[in-house]
């Protein structure tokens, strides 16, 4: 069973039970399908042109929102043509930010662990470098040149 038929089949005992208005208002509200999915309303991860074409979307990893299209046309995000938003919700800098970010963290990961093995580390300036590479690892930069807009304007 869908979501949208759980929905329903809620509406329908909702007016078998008699309950009210308020109450059908209320259950409605809370159960009622997202437009663009569970974790979003569309409406607040896009900006639109006056045609109603969604121009910029809220990436979820910079938190800025980024044009659909770059100057040159080419596309920010994937596309996710099976979802009611059509484009992934990570545009491609971001992805590929994390990408080196999760690579550059295993990477030291790895060595840090072959040192203290070997005896070049110890076990706390060992924990004081992954400390250190962990806050590395989620504090991702926005490449320079990267075209965005703020969530505030």
């Amino acid at each position: 069973m869908t979501k949208r038929e759980i929905f329903e089949s809620a509406l329908v005992i909702c007016t078998d039970l008699d309950l009210g208005e308020s109450a059908v208002a209320k259950f409605t509200a809370l159960l009622e399908p997202k437009k663009g999915g569970a974790q979003f309303n569309i409406e607040d991860v896009t900006r639109k042109d006056e045609n109603g074409t969604i121009t910029h979307i809220l990436d979820s990893v910079f938190n800025v929102f980024v044009p659909v299209f770059d100057a040159e046309g080419e596309a920010n995000f994937y596309e996710k043509p099976d979802t009611e938003l059509g484009w992934s919700r990570f545009s491609r800098a971001a992805e590929k930010s994390r990408k080196d970010c999760e690579k550059t963290f295993k990477a030291t990961e790895k060595a840090t662990f072959t040192d203290v093995m070997g005896g070049v580390l110890s076990p706390e300036e060992a924990k004081e470098i992954m400390t250190a590479a962990e806050v590395a690892r989620k504090n991702l930069i926005i490449p320079e040149g990267f075209e965005y807009e703020s969530v505030e304007g």
